[in-house]
């Protein structure tokens, strides 16, 4: 069978051990190489030793290794356009953390260059392919709650990064390097999922989004009102909002209404709690990270689209922006895509 040898450019991001592990695991990709940009570069060269891939000191020199098809980026967010373009352009197949760029103009050069270098380009926002939330898209298209009208999702919420042992986060708290804070971080996967969901775009947003709990020089949590152009309204809250002894690592919850019922997703990911001495939760089993990993590398293999598109990556990233603008100014956004 056919393997898809891939690189890792980065473990700047938390999000590279996981996918290095699924990567690792897969019948039909091999973790070939890494490399130690930006930070926890130690944290990359021990992960190449233990997976017995090619270590690089810096992704230009991965880019070079003719082996290498395709890159998972996880490097720091204001250096996604940087590292695509160039991954791009060596024909490398690209996998890119989210947000796809800091800017709707830089997203739209990645996307270029993945186009006119005929490489597949893909984010990975996850809640879509998490086992229950599947399960409530079907049901709302097959009508057994009746017209949707309404969504409410607790999406990504999450501890801050800086609170991983082990790893050093401190980018996520430099805005210039990633952006924003906790809306930033983690909102894009809940907008995702809306677009999913809905099958439709917001036309105005509505939303808060500060430091609210930590003091961190960016925000760490931020709630948005979105008005979809089909009708649907959604309030989408996400960010750093769990604190440091909080037993959910990650927590995401819907509530889809419609005019016949309601679906009531608690937890997206299959889980159980420890109660002793304290509770803890154990997630058993991330099948998102599997199918986001799975799905990309048949489309590389199978020569069919992504199931996430720089495009679909670009439209999220508007809203992101939008909601951002919104907080800032105190008003509703109109948003045009």
């Amino acid at each position: 069978m056919k393997k898809l040898n891939f690189g890792i450019i980065s473990y700047a991001h938390p999000h590279a051990i996981r996918y290095a592990s699924t990567i690792n695991q897969s019948r039909r990709a091999k973790l070939y190489a890494i490399s130690g940009d930006g930070a926890n570069s130690d944290v990359a060269r021990g992960e190449a030793k233990k997976y017995g891939a090619k270590f690089y000191k810096n992704y230009e020199a991965l880019l070079k290794d003719e082996n290498v098809e395709a890159v998972y980026i996880a490097i720091e967010t204001y250096r996604h356009k940087e590292v695509a373009i160039r991954a791009a352009e060596a024909g490398k197949h690209i996998l890119l953390e989210k947000p796809i760029a800091l800017a709707l103009e830089d997203a739209d050069e990645v996307i270029k260059a993945a186009r006119k270098n005929d490489v597949k380009l893909m984010l990975p926002f996850n809640p879509r392919f998490t086992e229950p939330l599947i399960k409530a898209k079907d049901m709302v298209e097959a009508g057994e709650i009746g017209a949707l009208e309404y969504i409410h999702a607790i999406s990504e919420n999450v501890k801050p990064p800086i609170f991983l042992q082990g790893l050093n986060m401190e980018w996520f708290l430099d805005i210039r390097k990633s952006g924003g804070g906790g809306f930033m971080d983690t909102a894009p996967h809940g907008i995702d999922s809306l677009l999913w969901l809905t099958k439709s775009v917001p036309k105005k947003v509505y939303a808060d989004i500060g430091a609210k709990i930590y003091g961190f020089p960016v925000d760490d949590i931020g709630t948005a009102v979105l008005e979809f152009k089909n009708g649907i309204i959604a309030v989408l809250t996400a960010g750093w909002g769990n604190p440091k002894g909080y037993s959910y690592g990650l927590e995401i919850k819907y509530y889809l209404v419609g005019k016949e019922g309601f679906l009531d997703v608690r937890t997206a990911y299959p889980d159980f709690t420890v109660y002793q001495d304290r509770a803890e939760k154990i997630y058993w089993d991330r099948p998102d990270v599997r199918a986001i990993v799975e799905n990309f590398v048949a489309a590389v293999l199978k020569d069919r689209e992504v199931p996430i598109s720089g495009e679909d990556a670009k439209k999220n990233l508007a809203i992101v922006l939008a909601a951002y603008e919104s907080s800032n100014k105190g008003k509703v956004m109109h948003i045009d895509i």
